[in-house]
């Protein structure tokens, strides 16, 4: 009468043959998994493939420290927030169509799935269009976002580029006071 081998040992007797038959490889033959880049979104303008920053393609969204309503709405972290949410998992893909101005990031139009996710921060409210760059693209689906009153359309929010200069006015203010 034949011994059963129970269903443990069989996987132990597997694990050890193929541990036995990775150490007698070639380490030449082997051939490491390539990592692939971590993809994070940065603000809700920009998102990063590995250490490459993009910016999406016809939007300003509010700056990550930015708040409205006198500072008791804080919209960037919810723009960031709202990207998030709108590429839900999945897998982002980008087709650059500019370079930016000040570090020279990639602008890319951004894609999770079938949707565009410049529209889709635009239509909610999450950010402004810049009709300049995008040829108007998004500017009728800003206006429908003020219509509604929705994101930093219901709240007292400068847009990004008047909130940037407004810190820095404030800064060399400071400067000024101290002597600087």
């Amino acid at each position: 009468m034949k011994a059963a081998l129970s269903p443990l040992a069989v996987l132990a007797a597997l694990a050890l043959a193929t541990a036995a038959a990775a150490q007698s490889s070639d380490d030449d033959t082997v051939v490491p998994p390539v990592a692939k880049p971590r993809f994070a979104v940065v603000d809700g303008d920009t998102v990063k493939f590995g250490p490459q920053l993009v910016r999406l393609y016809g939007i300003d969204a509010p700056e990550r420290g930015q708040t409205c309503n006198d500072g008791q709405w804080r919209a960037g972290a919810l723009a960031r927030k709202a990207l998030e949410d709108f590429i839900a998992g999945r897998p982002v893909i980008c087709r650059q169509v500019d370079t930016g101005r000040k570090t020279n990031p990639p602008v890319a139009q951004c894609f999770a799935g079938d949707d565009d996710l410049q529209e889709k921060m635009v239509a909610a409210g999450w950010a402004w269009a810049l009709p300049a760059s995008s040829k108007d693209r998004y500017v009728p689906d800003e206006r429908d976002a003020a219509l509604r009153n929705v994101g930093v359309h219901a709240h007292k929010c400068l847009p990004p580029a008047e909130w940037r200069a407004m810190i820095r006015r404030e800064a060399q203010r400071k400067e000024k006071e101290q002597g600087g």
